[in-house]
């Protein structure tokens, strides 16, 4: 038994291009499609020839069928699923009308497909956004239900958020796809970001710097050798962001090299903000905050700090003096160093405006 619908496609896509009436009938003989639209429904005595004997049938315009002209027998898979009759007002023509069976055959099966191709990509993708905003645990019926789709969701896996440019072609979908494992899964999120669910297997280092070495220009946000994909994925999601702020210089931010930072972000601690808030907006004309940034994330090296501000050596003292003058905090100080990056994460995390002068305040 054919698709109605599908039968209909043909009759639509074949009709502009024949001069003669075709109909398709199901395998009672029964039209289904025709470019005779009055002649749904009806019963096609040619057609139900055809079919009884299992090939071509002809009429001639005097004989005592419906009309004159030839019908044909349709296949499927080594079944038939009806008939398609072609009127002919002159002879009827045998390889004419074998010719058009084989054509609405092949167009049968390839839309066919194609829509069940197309069924099975929206199933798997709404699994798939399931399983991404699933917090719970994997009870057996959701992982066998990911299993009829090909999907292993107990494996280990590595969670990419990428924040790509829209014009940027070394990252678009068909693109970074093609660096993938067929057991991995590309999910795009919005038109400038790609969510990638890496599996860790033997490829997976080689396959891993293939997809950062194409998304270079891109901030990613990464979270490894994580079992569920809820958590991996929030996690990933919170490394590219605070590592956008906090690390505008770097592409790729790690989940292991973020959770403290994310951790801080967190605290709900009163005030916390307010050291740093203290040099970004009293110590705005000598770059207190700047200078603070730096020396954190250079490890107090001065060399580097002085390089990065495009600042001389000896106003590194004067600078340290009045951060400490400020804000209470010696950066020689282990403690007060720790204190004062705590502040600043909570402060760029609280003040969403400063993602816009991130690389002032955090120099690359």
């Amino acid at each position: 038994m054919f698709e109605n619908k599908i039968m209909y496609e043909i009759i639509e896509k074949l009709q502009d291009g024949l001069s003669v009436p075709i109909s398709i009938c199901d395998v009672s003989g029964r039209v289904t499609a025709s470019t005779d639209a009055s002649s749904v429904g009806d019963l096609n005595l040619l057609a139900i020839k055809a079919l009884d004997i299992n090939s071509v049938a002809f009429a001639s315009p005097a004989g005592r069928f419906q009309k004159g002209g030839a019908a044909m027998p349709l296949s499927l898979h080594g079944r038939r699923i009806g008939a398609v009759v072609v009127e002919q007002a002159a002879s009827p023509d045998a390889h004419l009308t074998e010719l058009l069976a084989k054509t609405i055959e092949l167009l049968y099966q390839e839309i066919h497909l194609a829509r069940k191709q197309k069924n099975q990509s929206q199933e798997r993708n709404q699994f798939l956004y399931k399983w991404l905003h699933l917090q719970s645990g994997y009870a057996d019926n959701f992982v066998k239900e990911g299993e009829l789709l090909g999907i292993d969701v107990t494996a280990a896996l590595a969670v990419l958020v990428i924040n790509r440019k829209p014009e940027d072609s070394y990252t678009s979908p068909s693109m970074i796809q093609n660096l993938l494992d067929s057991c991995d899964i590309l999910l795009p999120l919005s038109h400038s970001q790609l969510l990638l669910i890496l599996r860790e297997n033997e490829h997976f280092e080689r396959k891993y710097h293939r997809v950062l070495s194409a998304a270079a220009g891109c901030h990613t946000g990464v979270c490894r050798r994580e079992t569920h994909l809820c958590t991996a994925y929030h996690a990933a999601a919170e490394s590219l962001a605070m590592g956008k702020l906090l690390f505008p210089g770097r592409r790729v931010h790690e989940y292991e090299q973020m959770k403290l930072a994310i951790a801080l972000s967190r605290l709900d601690f009163p005030g916390l903000e307010e050291s740093f808030a203290q040099l970004a907006q009293k110590g705005k004309a000598a770059q207190l905050a700047q200078t603070a940034a730096a020396y954190i994330h250079l490890n107090g090296d001065i060399r580097s700090v002085c390089e990065s501000l495009h600042i001389h050596r000896n106003s590194i003292p004067y600078r340290l003096r009045r951060i400490q003058e400020l804000c209470g905090k010696n950066l020689a100080d282990s403690y007060d160093l720790l204190y004062l990056y705590a502040s600043m994460i909570r402060y760029v995390r609280l003040h969403g405006e400063v993602a816009e002068a991130a690389g002032e305040c955090f120099p690359e």
